[in-house]
Order: C-alpha cells, then sequence, then structure tokens
C-alpha cells in the first residue's frame, strides 16, 4: 500500500503537467479534427498551395539566418576568445544584448534603422532574398542574424577560451597538422563542430517561429507562424469555412514536425558538446590564438568593435526614433511620442496601465514556472541517479515539448480549449501567464537539471545522518545550493514573459488584458498619417527593452559569478 501511494504521489504532478504542457496543442488539433473531419497527418500531407509557400518560405529563411549566424558568429567568437580582459566581457555584454530583446522590440529598431536612412532604407525594405518571398525579406533576414549572432558566439567563444593550445601545438607536428584542412578536420571540428550545429539549430528554431520580426519588417511574406497567428482566430468553428480549419491543422502539424526534428538535433549536438579537456588558463589561451591569425591587434579590435555597433545601432536609434518626430518641413524632435504613450489614445491602455500589466503578467508566469520546472527537473535528476534512464529521457522530453510547439500555437489551443470547456474563463488573469509558463519551461529545466546533476549527494546523506528530516534537509542544504541557479531561471522566465509576442498577441486580442509587447504593436498599426503614433510605439519599445536588457545584464553578472553550467 505504501509502495502504490509512493507511485501515486509521483505520478500525479507529472500528469497534472503533461496535461498542461499538452493540453493547448492536443485541444486544438482536436477541435480542429473535429471541424473539418480531416485527421492531422493527412492534413499536414495535404497543405493547400499557400500552406507549401508559408512552409517553403519560413523554412528557407530559417536556414539562411542559420547559416548567416554561424558564418558571422565564428570570427567574432575567435576574436573574443584572443582579446584580453576588461574589453573581453565588455564586448560579449554588447553582442549578447540582441538575444535578449524582445523580438518585438528588435522589430521596431530596425524600423527605426530604415526611419533614418530615408530613400535608402525604403529601397531596402523593398529588397527580396527571392522573388517569392516577398520585399522586406533582406531586412528580416538581417535582422534575424543580429537576433541570434550571439547564440553563436556564446557557444564558440567559451570552448576556445578554455582550450589548451598545446593540444595544437602537437598535431602540428603530425602528418595531418601539417595542413589547414586536417587541423579543421582533427581539432577545429571536434572542437566547436557540436556546438556550432547546436547554435544553427537554435537560430534555425527561433528564425522558423518568428513573429513580431515578419510582420513588421516583411508584412507581405507569409510563414507558417504569421499563417497561424493571422488566421487561426477564424479556425475551429463549426460550419465556418471549413477550408481554412485545414490549412490551419495542416500548418500546425507541419510547423510542430520540422520543429520536432530541429530540437531533436539540438539536443543530440548539445549532448556532444562537452568538451573533456582540462580548461587552461586564460593567458596560455590568448597567446596561442595570438600566434596566428588573431595576434594582430587591429583585426581583433575591428571585428569585436564591428560587432558591438551591429548589435547596438538597432537598440540606440529605438531612443533616438522615440523623439524624432516627422514634420511638413522634415523632422524634429519632441516629446509628444512620450506624451501620447503615456496618457493612451481615446481611451486606450496607456503606457503605465501596459507596464504593470506586463509585469503582473510575468510575476505571475514565474510563480508557475519555477515549481514546475523544479519538479520536473528534480524527477529527472532522481531517475538518472536511480538508474531508470528511460524515465528520465521520457521526463525530460515532457518538459522539452513546448519547444516544438509555438507561442501562437499554444496561444491558438489556450483559447480554442477554453471556448469549448470553459468559456467564462476568457476573462481569467492566469490564461495569459499559463501560456507563457507552459513556454518557458523548458528553459528553466535546462538551468536547474545541470546545478542539480553538480551536486553531491553526500551532503544531503551526511545531513540525513545527523538527523534532520525532509524539510530541514531541503532549507539548509539543498536550498542554498540551488538558490543560484533558480535565481537565474526566475530570472529568464520573468525577462522572456515580458517580452512574449506571439501567444500574447492572439490571447490579448479576445481578453481586456494587454502587455507592453502588444501595446507596441498597437501603436505600430495605427494610421500613419498621424506622426505621433511611431515615436509612441518606439516610447513603449523603449521602456520594455530597457527592463529586459537591465534584468538580463543583472542575471549575466550573476550567472557568471555564481552559476555553473546551464543556459
Amino acid at each position: 500500500m505504501r509502495r502504490r501511494r509512493a507511485v501515486l504521489a509521483e505520478s500525479l504532478p507529472l500528469f497534472g503537467l503533461a496535461l498542461v504542457i499538452l493540453g493547448p496543442m492536443i485541444v486544438a488539433v482536436d477541435r480542429l479534427w473535429a471541424v473539418t473531419g480531416t485527421s492531422p497527418i493527412a492534413a499536414a500531407l495535404d497543405l493547400s498551395p499557400t500552406g507549401q509557400q508559408a512552409l517553403w518560405t519560413a523554412t528557407a529563411l530559417a536556414t539562411l539566418a542559420a547559416v548567416g549566424t554561424i558564418v558571422l558568429g565564428v570570427p567574432v567568437a575567435f576574436a573574443l576568445a584572443a582579446t584580453p580582459d576588461p574589453w573581453r566581457r565588455r564586448f560579449r555584454a554588447l553582442i549578447a544584448l540582441p538575444f535578449v530583446c524582445p523580438s518585438i522590440v528588435a522589430a521596431v529598431g530596425f524600423l527605426a534603422l530604415m526611419d533614418l536612412l530615408g530613400e535608402g532604407g525604403q529601397r531596402l525594405r523593398g529588397m527580396s532574398v527571392w522573388p517569392e518571398a516577398g520585399p522586406g525579406t533582406v531586412v528580416l533576414l538581417v535582422a534575424m542574424v543580429w537576433f541570434n549572432l550571439s547564440l553563436a558566439v556564446r557557444v564558440v567563444e567559451p570552448s576556445l577560451a578554455r582550450a589548451d593550445p598545446r593540444y595544437l601545438e602537437q598535431l602540428r607536428l603530425l602528418p595531418q597538422g601539417q595542413t589547414l584542412a586536417g587541423r579543421i578536420q582533427a581539432w577545429w571540428a571536434q572542437l566547436l563542430g557540436p556546438g556550432l550545429m547546436a547554435a544553427a539549430g537554435l537560430t534555425f528554431t527561433f528564425a522558423f517561429t518568428s513573429f513580431a520580426l515578419v510582420r513588421w519588417l516583411a508584412p507581405d511574406t507569409l510563414t507558417l507562424e504569421v499563417l497561424l497567428a493571422e488566421q487561426g482566430s477564424g479556425a475551429g468553428i463549426p460550419g465556418y469555412r471549413v477550408d481554412l480549419s485545414r490549412l490551419v491543422l495542416g500548418a500546425a502539424v507541419a510547423q510542430a514536425a520540422v520543429l520536432l526534428i530541429a530540437v531533436s538535433v539540438i539536443n543530440a549536438m548539445q549532448r556532444r558538446h562537452a568538451f573533456a579537456l582540462d580548461a587552461a588558463p586564460s593567458e596560455a589561451v590568448r597567446s596561442g590564438l595570438a600566434s596566428g591569425l588573431w595576434g594582430e591587434a587591429w583585426l581583433r579590435w575591428t571585428v569585436c568593435a564591428s560587432a558591438a555597433a551591429f548589435a547596438v545601432l538597432p537598440l540606440v536609434l529605438i531612443g533616438v526614433g522615440s523623439v524624432r518626430m516627422r514634420t511638413p518641413e522634415g523632422w524634429t524632435m519632441s516629446l509628444d511620442g512620450w506624451r501620447r504613450a503615456l496618457a493612451g489614445d481615446a481611451g486606450g491602455v496607456t503606457l503605465m496601465e501596459a507596464f504593470w500589466s506586463t509585469f503582473h503578467t510575468a510575476a505571475l508566469t514565474v510563480a508557475l514556472a519555477v515549481p514546475a520546472g523544479w519538479y520536473l527537473a528534480t524527477q529527472v535528476h532522481r531517475a538518472e541517479r536511480e538508474g531508470r534512464a528511460r524515465l528520465a529521457r521520457i521526463i525530460d522530453l515532457l518538459a522539452m515539448v513546448p519547444l516544438v510547439v509555438s507561442g501562437a500555437m499554444v496561444g491558438l489551443g489556450s483559447l480554442l480549449g477554453l471556448l469549448r470547456f470553459a468559456p467564462g474563463m476568457l476573462a481569467s488573469p492566469w490564461l495569459l501567464p499559463v501560456a507563457h509558463a507552459t513556454l518557458v519551461l523548458p528553459i528553466v529545466v535546462r538551468v536547474l537539471l545541470p546545478a542539480m546533476r553538480q551536486m553531491s549527494p553526500d551532503f544531503e546523506a551526511c545531513a540525513a545522518t545527523l538527523g534532520l528530516g525532509p524539510g530541514r534537509r531541503f532549507a539548509l542544504v539543498r536550498w542554498p545550493m540551488l538558490r543560484p541557479a533558480t535565481v537565474v531561471a526566475a530570472g529568464l522566465a520573468l525577462a522572456f514573459s515580458l517580452g512574449e509576442f506571439g501567444a500574447s498577441w492572439i490571447v490579448v486580442r479576445s481578453t481586456d488584458a494587454s502587455t507592453l509587447a502588444v501595446l507596441v504593436d498597437t501603436w505600430l498599426a495605427r494610421p500613419g498619417f498621424d506622426p505621433t503614433t511611431r515615436p509612441a510605439a518606439m516610447a513603449v519599445a523603449v521602456v520594455l527593452g530597457t527592463v529586459t536588457m537591465v534584468l538580463m545584464v543583472f542575471l549575466e553578472r550573476w550567472r557568471e559569478d555564481r552559476v555553473h553550467g546551464g543556459l
């Protein structure tokens, strides 16, 4: 009986979390299946020409973004690894800013850049990567690379910064090490290859599910995420546009299949990206890199400074754009955009109302995601320690499921589920936090799990020997050791919720809630003849971007000092 109770106590929370994680996707697919009478696989295999175009465009743009990110990121990582502190840390912090920037803020930054370029910016916005992709895709591709550049840098630079140059010196004495191709195959590919593949996979995933960037930088471009977000609200209604419901069902399943493949590659590459060699002193590493191409100081500084300027410029221009007003005579500096954002518009949401609503949503997200992520990470760690590898992989896979479900699909599934089972809950303040917590859960688990794996079980065993109960062992041993990682996980969940746009855009349109990210989008969508709408959108973006990036800078410093492993 006691064994049965223990199994029940362990399985019930897992079942509940599985229901929350898988629920939106299952409900959405079930609803669309019932309305269309078409199975999900059949809908995905029989996509309409519109769906096929969206799938091809999203895949091609994401692939190009991944390649561009790696091509630009590797030289920057080498230059950073060869640069002495404190400039290495300063450049790395600046280059990391785009990745922690909310996607809607990134879109506004590139719009500000296009405005500053004048006619040149308009011509650039009209350029297409290929004819069918649509105007603006060149700017969109640059923005995707800008957004993900720090991924390649964060993966490559730490490996370079700890790789003992003596191994490469010894390789040069062997026949295979006599040529550059041989050294790349025997050393650099083994050292950096898996990490670069993981970074490329992550870039592909983020670009494939991008919504805000596509919506505002290439509005005529159709991707799967745009299709789901903009057409999903009319799907799932019995007797109404069955063809639309079939298109949304097929697009959702096709998107999930592509993301599942990408996440599988990412996980496989991350497992291989465990550099087992002992870390070398930083001075030895820099001297080894300086013996080659990166020994030229002007080259290091040029690459690092160019990457930092590329990272910072769109963000700086948002601040400039918030006080730059269009007039019949040209441009002038004015605070009218800030005044209008703070005052609201014709009874609309004010900047401060959206600010506090966003923080309320983010706080609820943290309250949901951190305990759930702690529980899942604990279960994975316990199963690994007990030798139940299959159970550990199943729970770990459950925690990673949100990575293969886009924000638009989570929002759509949440709405369809509530409309079917509890329509009165549409006004609940928990609707958006639950969607955000579902999306951020993999990040929380990925931060906590490595920290738990590094804990020695001897500490808790000693505490148990001294007669401490489970509660006191947690308070005196486990919590102090995991507190730094928990703070980082909570901060990342908070930052993600503050800037999340896809699910928020779908949910907020059907409720009375609002967030800063959605408010930026609302201001951008106002008619362009009013010269204050664009500065008002940029004023809101300044607030959102500043709050998010200050939070992430704090977390980065905390992580460097106290947390080892994880993201």
